[in-house]
């Protein structure tokens, strides 16, 4: 008698489990159902480029799918065409690292966050973000590489080739700016920095570069500038206002001295160098301006001393080794006063070579070729390796 009332009472729960089990499904597959009608609609009006009609509907897709990678690109098409940019760049976001469309969407998602918002610190996290999960990746290195070197981030830049040449991604123009890193110069770069502004008008390393950039611009190149405030080619007082808000940043320091050194003001390049900020220690520019102020003081063996700090820093940087060639000569050292001398004059004619270049990334196996045997030449290992497996890998 007790079992069978355990039973009457025990079949009406299962019961009820299994109709509610039965709804469960049933709404599933309609939910899901609707989900695929909506999708369904939605690459359909995106086909036909009905923007108006794809919008509600991607938004309906990504409400019910939020982890579907197609809803997502689908949502970014709606609001690119529809000229929504951040959307577009926080739609591509949504991507899983796991999807295998990730990196393209990624790379999208970088690009138009620098071409199309401005906005390069971002771009910057979203090239980061791709080689944390992808370091041999060669698209993010170029890219921020070509970030760092417009923006004047010289150890950031430098950092980057390294780490690109260790995971045999770099692209060919990496070795050129390794070279040019202490003498970054780029045609219409304050343009460029003046676009990237728009979005961030107080940002010191955008404001900095782009001063500095069009005080070192050739006025008679007649580029058309737009806006009242607008720095033109040629001119400094961008580098003026940015000393008042920044007066410790380390490129505007370096802007004064390589100022005073052309003008031969030894009592500017003095003043330039007094209470420098930390990080220039770890300059190779600044040891190099410290063994110049020292080679007019006539403490050559000081000066030396600087210049190989300099060198140590940066054994490529045919500046130093030139004033070291100069300084040795000097001191009565023969062989090494050549050596250097001869370091510094191979730099210097490489690094026109690459100026000259229509585009940096143009570079071809005989200037590679001189690269390499130059890195060698001034112990530089790993980039030399890195040229060489380059050179053979062609």
């Amino acid at each position: 008698m007790s079992d069978r009332r355990t039973i009457r009472w025990i079949l009406p729960i299962v019961a009820s489990l299994l109709m509610i089990a039965l709804g469960v499904g049933i709404y599933r597959w309609w939910s899901d159902s609707q989900t695929k009608a909506i999708a369904s609609a939605c690459r359909m009006a995106i086909r036909e480029e009905e923007w108006d009609k794809a919008l509600p509907l991607a938004e309906q897709w990504v409400r019910r799918a939020p982890e579907d990678a197609t809803a997502w690109l689908s949502m970014a098409d709606v609001a690119k065409a529809k000229g929504d940019l951040v959307a577009t760049a926080e739609c591509l976001g949504r991507i899983s690292p796991q999807d295998s469309r990730y990196l393209k969407s990624q790379m999208l998602r970088g690009d138009l966050i620098l071409d199309g918002l401005g906005r390069p610190h971002d771009a910057v996290k979203v090239w980061r973000e791709m080689l944390a999960g992808a370091p041999d990746a060669p698209v993010p290195h170029q890219r921020l590489l070509y970030v760092y070197s417009m923006t004047l981030q010289r150890k950031k830049l430098v950092a980057q080739i390294r780490e690109a040449i260790q995971q045999k991604a770099e692209p060919p123009e990496a070795y050129g700016y390794f070279l040019a890193a202490p003498n970054l110069l780029f045609s219409d770069a304050y343009v460029r920095l003046g676009q990237w502004l728009t979005a961030t008008p107080d940002d010191e390393t955008l404001r900095v570069a782009q001063a500095i950039f069009a005080a070192r611009t050739n006025p008679s190149r007649g580029i058309k500038m737009f806006g009242a405030d607008a720095i033109k080619p040629g001119d400094d007082s961008g580098v003026r206002r940015c000393l008042k808000d920044y007066p410790r940043n380390l490129e505007l320091r370096a802007f004064l001295i390589e100022q005073a050194l052309a003008e031969n003001n030894m009592t500017a390049l003095s003043d330039a160098l007094k209470d420098l900020p930390k990080e220039a220690e770890a300059d190779c520019r600044f040891w190099r301006y410290i063994g110049v102020k020292l080679d007019f003081q006539r403490r050559y063996t000081e000066a030396a001393g600087a210049f190989r700090n300099s060198l140590k820093i940066h054994p490529m940087d045919w500046k130093s080794h030139h004033a070291l060639g100069a300084v040795e000569r000097v001191l009565g050292n023969a062989e090494a006063a050549a050596r250097h001398a001869d370091l510094g004059g191979r730099g210097k004619q490489l690094e026109r070579e690459i100026h000259e270049l229509p585009n940096a990334a143009q570079v071809g196996p005989e200037l590679l070729q001189s690269l390499m045997n130059y890195a060698e030449d001034c112990g530089e290992k790993e980039i030399a390796a890195g040229l060489a497996y380059r050179l053979n890998s062609q």
